[in-house]
């Protein structure tokens, strides 16, 4: 029998049709969802600025990059503080292309020692597409408290007042000290100070312990006179100055030097180091920046203290006297351990607070056995006596009676 081959039978026009409009509209599909993944974008980015108050202000830029408006809310934020802004509508973009449409969203009050912050929003666009889209900031964590320190006032003479003046404010975030002329700096109240004219006078500003001072810290003016003073020939003469305020000269005084005294091993153990500042009328001292008040201090073994002297207002130290002294503590010692045995005898009592009572060894004889000995040989002789006596009666008794 003769086989023939099979043809194949080819695909009807109608299945041809079918699938060429099901490979069209998958293509279609695909191309709708890859740019629906390629736009539609929230993009959240930031910056942050260190405020004077010593917090950080994030100013977040949130930018449209579809061609249709965005609706903006807050989903959540990081870092502390407020956020202000937010919901907004950010408008079409004209473009697919930076630049893109944006709002500014800010961030107050983030903590100085944050080390970031983030914001996460939704976006809504007229086609009800939604995304949520996240920025984040790094943060260095070092934004502290910056304040400016109130500035001095200085005033000239005038042709009523012989003198001029300078005043140091009232601050609780600054400590003031003033030099006159080439002097040195002297730890200065609030207050005015009265000053004759042609007086050179510095004044510096530190910062009190956990303040930070920006702006000018150091002020300086020489008094100057009052000028030509009266209007012509048929003015009165001007009144004469008043006398200067008492206190004006100031007290010489000489600061006491601070002493330190060494641990010492006693019992096995050291005491510790300690320095002591000197209590001088007039004089103040610091340690470092902060003022140390009379008294004794104790220090770690091997530490270095540094104590400076000032002079009050109203005081001044004598040529050449020292400020600035150097107290160096010594390093821990080795203490040794007390004794607990002496030649192979092991004391656990502490020894009598006062010696014993020597006594002296019996070298004669026994006084209650003499006493007893003696009392027998007297009662013994007392009986021979008595006996003897008795028998003598009776040998006379006897004889008177028998006559022999």
């Amino acid at each position: 029998m003769r086989l023939h081959p099979r043809i194949p039978r080819l695909p009807r026009p109608r299945s041809i049709a079918a699938l060429a409009l099901s490979v069209g509209v998958g293509g279609v599909a695909s191309l709708a969802l890859v740019t629906a993944a390629s736009a539609h974008a929230s993009l959240v980015s930031g910056s942050a600025q260190c405020q004077s108050n010593g917090t950080y202000t994030v100013s977040w830029t949130i930018s449209n990059d579809w061609i249709l408006a965005d609706s903006i809310t807050e989903v959540s934020h990081t870092g502390g503080g407020t956020l202000s802004g937010l919901p907004t509508t950010i408008p079409a973009s004209p473009a697919k292309t930076p630049p893109f449409k944006s709002v500014t969203v800010l961030q107050t009050g983030v903590s100085g020692s944050a080390k970031s912050a983030s914001l996460t929003v939704h976006g809504t666009w007229t086609d009800k597409v939604t995304e949520t889209n996240t920025g984040s900031v790094t943060l260095p964590g070092t934004c502290s408290r910056n304040t400016a320190a109130t500035a001095p006032t200085f005033t000239n003479a005038s042709c009523t007042v012989a003198t001029g003046s300078y005043t140091i404010p009232s601050s609780t975030v600054a400590d003031y000290f003033v030099a006159i002329g080439n002097g040195a700096p002297v730890a200065a109240p609030a207050g005015t100070v009265s000053e004759a004219v042609g007086t050179l006078i510095k004044i510096t500003a530190q910062a009190k312990p956990g303040k930070t001072l920006t702006g000018t810290t150091a002020w300086s003016a020489t008094i100057s006179g009052a000028g030509t003073c009266g209007g012509g020939s048929s003015s009165p003469p001007p009144p004469p100055p008043p006398p200067p305020p008492p206190g004006v000269s100031a007290v010489v005084v000489t600061p006491a030097v601070p002493t330190i005294t060494q641990g010492v091993c006693t019992s096995g153990k050291e005491s510790a180091a300690f320095y002591v500042i000197p209590g001088i009328t007039g004089v103040t001292y610091l340690n470092g920046s902060t003022g140390v008040a009379a008294g004794k201090y104790t220090v770690a073994y091997g530490s270095t203290t540094t104590i400076t002297a000032a002079a009050l207002t109203g005081f001044t130290f004598s040529a050449g006297a020292s400020t600035t002294w150097t107290l160096t503590a010594n390093k821990a010692a080795t203490c040794a351990a007390a004794p607990t045995s002496v030649l192979g005898v092991t004391f656990t009592q502490p020894p009598p607070k006062t010696p014993p009572v020597a006594v002296l060894p019996f070298t004669g004889q026994p006084v209650l056995q003499t006493t007893l000995v003696a009392i027998g040989l007297l009662l013994a002789g007392g009986l021979l006596v008595a006996s003897s006596r008795r028998h003598r009666l009776s040998h006379l008794t006897w004889i008177d009676r028998t006559g022999k």
